[in-house]
């Protein structure tokens, strides 16, 4: 009797939970609406066929990918969970995945829901047929396959962007391990939402300026499940404004003068909670809401930028949180956009993949702006079953994210073959109008979906300069550019000696041989572009070649901010270095280690972005004594404010020794990148010298500061 009891208490516990999950294989209880999340069945057969009646299963956390779990598998896998639902002949029942990698097929006991592919959207279905009351089997089969080899790496057929194919992958880009480490599994939460007679299914949110900055429409169109009761309404609320409408797919709601979202450092990011509802007699029916901010984004036929009608220039970043999206939680992300936000950076590149939900609410409210790619990286198929599959996920992408504040473009491929003629080089096959028909279509398929921010078909290769790395000298930053984005720029770094030991797993040493060399290159180390290209000294030692390259991308990041920013809407627009964070234990281009320790290179780039400094213009760090040495003195200010009556002073040293002091007075003006004159530094002696810049307001408090080191020597 007391066993019986007993399960009697748990099973009211588990309704109270909403859900639980057992891997014991009994049913766990599901309340009117729950998350299914917990420990599942799991089989990693790599068989589509259903699992044997006498299938060995495992268990498995969901959500979350299924590699940093301990399974190193790609191809199928099957889930599978069984619970107990409440429900009444009135309840409506649907069964939500907030993602899953990459093609998932459903059952619920024993009845085929569907089939889906992609890796980032949420789908669901209408479960009230199949679920009565009692228990009941959900059956996942997820399959997230490799590339065939004909396919891979210019044929592609997965839009999964960097997390199929990149060069911070697992084995880079261009190794025959490129595909290891899969990111497939369930990595989004699953859920059960029941209501009563109908209920709301939002499928885009928009808001669009109507005119000036005082007059906005917000656009909610949404669909309907269920029979909808005689006299029942939909009741919105954006703040202070509220209304209702007869039940429809779309709510045009007009709202004036709200409080408008500016990014952080430049105004307040006012949001406000949109919640639409289905009332019958002053009962909620269904409801749901979104998070939303008023704000005016526009991009000039030049690629200039405007944010509420001010000018702003872009300073930003790449950004790949980590290869297995399930392992970020609301902190990891918090935490990465406060790095962001500390580095003075504004706008951040999410790049070659759409990241998780969760880190684009962090960026509305944290004030980020996101430059949104769309999941293409380099080639891939041309058929009419891929262009359409490519063409849904853009719509599923922008209807699902659109309503997002910080998001201010779309980009719809990055560096395709047709506008990428390296790849002559790697690939015999090489078409140069490949993908081309693919971009078009997916640009006007988002062009048709989405008119309150830009849209851009692709990150374009000759945005991508690269110098110091792929080509040229690091110096070659201080030289005019004709491009007025910047979409990538950088250099790799290695951690320091203790994070290589944690990446490769001992202690870690200089590379000797070519097996040495080949562990460093699965994880993403460039030994070509390093010593050849760049020309890093390796040096006798592994502290020293990490001081090296460290010291490399913190000088080549500094310059080439500087050098953007002096050229800001003449031409430049936006630039983004590449890239913020290492997304796997990896020794790649991350000026922050994989467990966010910053390298010098972050500081180098936090110093390069103030919003107001005093920018040093230079072409070289080694003189000989009868050279001049002859600097450029410039006051920027990427801010809204003035400060008028402003000190600007620089003082040049020789080791400890100050040599030499001037100061005079500016108007440091709002939105300003103004050349004030040329400092020639008197260098008659060898030696080590330093020149510090620094910019006070009226009051002499310092508003900012620079330097810039080099080396006079006698003449050979």
């Amino acid at each position: 009797m007391k066993r019986y009891v007993w399960a009697g208490i748990m099973l009211f516990l588990l309704l109270l939970q909403g859900c639980s999950v057992v891997p014991s294989g009994q049913p766990v209880a599901v309340a009117h609406a729950g998350s299914l999340a917990g420990r599942w069945e799991f089989l990693p057969s790599g068989s589509v066929d259903m699992p044997a009646a006498n299938a060995h299963w495992q268990t498995i956390n969901v959500p979350g990918n299924w590699y940093p779990q301990g399974y190193d598998h790609h191809g199928v896998a099957w889930y599978r969970l069984k619970f107990i639902a409440n429900t009444s002949p009135e309840t409506i029942s649907t069964l939500h995945f907030g993602g899953v990698d990459y093609f998932a097929d459903t059952w619920l006991n024993g009845q085929k829901l569907g089939s889906h592919e992609g890796y980032f959207q949420p789908f669901s279905y209408d479960v009230t047929p199949y679920l009565q009351a009692g228990g009941h089997t959900l059956l996942v089969r997820v399959n997230s396959p490799l590339e065939t080899p004909e396919d891979y790496s210019l044929h592609k057929r997965l839009i999964k962007g960097i997390f199929a194919h990149h060069d911070t992958r697992p084995g880079g880009a261009w190794s025959a391990r490129g595909q290891e480490r899969n990111t497939g599994g369930i990595w989004g939460d699953v859920s059960l939402h029941q209501t009563q007679s109908i209920q709301l299914e939002p499928q885009s949110v928009q808001v669009q300026p109507v005119q000036g900055l005082g007059k906005w429409q917000v656009k909610v169109e949404l669909d309907t499940l269920g029979q909808l009761p005689l006299g029942t309404e939909l009741q919105w609320r954006i703040g202070e404004w509220h209304g209702e409408n007869p039940v429809r797919n779309t709510l045009s709601i007009p709202i004036t003068n709200p409080k408008l979202w500016y990014p952080k450092g430049y105004g307040e990011q006012n949001l406000y909670q949109l919640t639409v509802s289905a009332v019958k007699d002053g009962q909620v029916l269904d409801s749901f809401s979104r998070t939303i901010g008023f704000r005016k984004i526009s991009k000039s036929p030049q690629q200039i930028w405007r944010i509420n009608d001010q000018r702003i220039l872009l300073k930003g970043t790449n950004y790949i949180a980590n290869q297995w999206l399930s392992e970020m939680s609301r902190a990891d992300f918090r935490r990465d956009i406060q790095l962001m936000l500390d580095a003075h950076i504004n706008t951040v590149r999410v790049h070659a993949h759409v990241t998780a939900p969760e880190f684009y609410r962090l960026c509305d409210e944290m004030g980020l702006m996101v430059w949104q790619d769309f999941p293409l990286q380099w080639g891939y198929q041309d058929t009419p079953e891929f262009h359409q599959q490519a063409v849904s996920q853009v719509g599923d992408m922008i209807r699902q994210f659109g309503y997002h504040t910080s998001i201010i473009q779309w980009t719809l491929h990055n560096e395709p073959p047709w506008d990428a003629d390296w790849m002559k080089w790697k690939h015999p096959d090489y078409d140069p109008q490949q993908n081309k028909v693919l971009d078009n279509k997916l640009y006007r398929a988002a062009l048709a979906l989405d008119t309150t921010r830009p849209i851009e078909a692709i990150s374009s290769t000759k945005e991508h300069p690269w110098l110091g790395w792929y080509s040229g000298h690091w110096l070659d930053y201080a030289k005019p550019t004709k491009a007025a984005t910047i979409a990538e720029f950088g250099a790799q770094a290695l951690p320091d000696k203790a994070t290589l030991a944690k990446i490769l797993g001992h202690e870690a040493t200089l590379p000797v041989t070519d097996a040495d060399w080949e562990e460093w290159a699965f994880h993403n180390f460039q030994r070509k572009e390093t010593l050849e290209i760049a020309k890093v000294p390796q040096g006798k030692t592994l502290d020293a070649f990490i001081n090296n390259t460290q010291q490399y991308q913190a000088q080549l990041n500094q310059l080439a901010a500087e050098s953007y920013r002096r050229q800001a809407y003449r031409p430049v627009g936006a630039l983004f270095q590449f890239m913020l964070v290492e997304d796997w234990p990896s020794m790649n281009w991350g000026m922050v280690d994989f467990w966010r320790k910053p390298k010098p290179g972050y500081y180098a780039l936090q110093r390069a972005y103030q919003p107001i400094l005093p920018s040093l213009a230079w072409d070289k760090v080694q003189y000989a004594t009868d050279e001049p040495v002859k600097i450029g003195l410039w006051a920027l200010n990427d801010s809204f404010a003035s400060y008028p009556n402003a000190q600007y002073q620089v003082s040049l040293f020789r080791g400890q020794q100050k040599l030499d002091t001037q100061t005079w007075a500016i108007n440091l003006t709002a939105d300003m990148h103004q050349h004030l004159r040329d400092y020639t530094a008197a260098t008659d002696k060898p030696g080590h010298y330093r020149l510090e810049a620094g910019i006070r307001d009226a009051q002499g408090k310092l508003l900012s500061s620079n330097e810039y080191r080099f080396t006079v020597q006698l003449p050979q």
